[in-house]
């Protein structure tokens, strides 16, 4: 197995561990909390999108197809944003708000926060490396496509209209595989 389809199963494997870590904070907090409020439930949906993004990412490394592939990225590039709005919105949970608009830091921290925070942070990295990873599997997958295209014959266009198939000879096929 080539070692960035390994990659991918185990960056796969962190998007779904921790989505289920912030989906998991994010139902603790809003149990926890009086009022439900942005920072509350926000790891609950990135997380959501964390999963969904794991379980594409497995799928790219199974099937390698292009349209898999281009889920896996823009499903990462998605994740990356939810994971900020959710970086925002966690943050707003460490400070108190004045009514003349002034803001003050908490005395006391909210651990959840804290370890969703990380999680959101994490996250990021792990969809920039995601993404990293989705364009050398399309590189891997195409390289494969090209190996399959090879065989008895292939197609020289010579003109506009002009088209012809051209049989290899079986010695060229034995020579090209031996080089």
């Amino acid at each position: 197995m080539h070692p960035v389809i390994i990659l991918v199963y185990v960056t796969s494997s962190f998007h779904v561990l921790l989505g289920l870590l912030s989906v998991v904070l994010g139902v603790v907090s809003s149990i926890k909390s009086e009022v439900w409020l942005a920072h509350r439930v926000s790891p609950i949906w990135s997380g959501g999108f964390f999963i969904i993004t794991g379980i594409v990412g497995v799928l790219c490394a199974k099937r390698k197809s292009s349209y898999v592939i281009m889920c896996f990225t823009a499903f990462n590039v998605v994740s990356m944003v939810t994971a900020v709005v959710s970086i925002q919105l966690l943050r707003l949970g460490l400070v108190n708000h004045t009514t003349d608009g002034e803001t003050i830091q908490k005395a006391v921290k909210d651990m959840l926060i804290l370890v969703a925070l990380g999680a959101a942070g994490t996250e990021c990295l792990v969809c920039l490396i995601s993404t990293v990873l989705s364009c050398r599997i399309a590189k891997i997958a195409k390289e494969e496509m090209s190996k399959q295209r090879e065989g008895m014959f292939y197609v020289k266009v010579l003109g506009q209209k002009d088209i012809v198939v051209v049989t290899k000879p079986l010695l060229d096929q034995k020579d090209s595989t031996s080089i």
